[in-house]
């Protein structure tokens, strides 16, 4: 988002979705920057190699990758396919990989109303959708139990020592 922009009085249902270009990778890649160290992943990777991922997730991977714009500005993304899931009647889930919103315009609303309108223009009714949030990530935690997700699985690792 541009720095200087003041969109305090703008109503919230200016929030829409579109499918990126690969002209917004790069702004995208640095966004994916910033949500890797919101969150405390452990991922080393520059801008660079983000960009290069997200040109991997969409032209090999299967992955949609969409901007969230607010009065025409990009304020966020979202990467998410579908996978199999033989517990599903429709036989595949949704996993949404990522999903971020600047920090400069957090906490207006615009993360709970920008799912709202992916839901809406990019998923079904009756689909599943399936996250993963990290345990250094209570923040993210909150934020997906209010939209009601629910935990489901716990996702626990090693590393092998010697």
């Amino acid at each position: 988002m541009e720095s200087g922009s003041d969109h305090s009085q703008t109503p919230m249902s200016q929030v829409a979705i579109q499918a990126a270009k690969p002209s917004q990778f790069e702004l995208l890649a640095r966004m994916n920057k910033e949500l890797i160290e919101d969150e405390g992943h452990r991922n080393p990777m520059n801008v660079e190699e983000l960009c290069q991922r997200f040109e991997r997730f969409v032209s090999t991977e299967g992955y949609s990758l969409d901007v969230i714009l607010w009065c025409n500005e990009v304020i966020g993304f979202a990467t998410y396919r579908q996978e199999p899931d033989s517990a599903e009647a429709c036989g595949y889930h949704i996993h949404l990989r990522q999903f971020y919103i600047s920090r400069d315009v957090r906490g207006r609303g615009l993360g709970s109303l920008a799912f709202e309108s992916l839901t809406r223009a990019r998923f079904k009714r009756g689909e599943r959708l399936f996250l993963n949030v990290l345990e250094t990530n209570p923040r993210g935690k909150e934020f997906w139990k209010k939209t009601g997700f629910k935990p489901y699985d716990t996702t626990m690792e090693q590393v092998v020592q010697g």
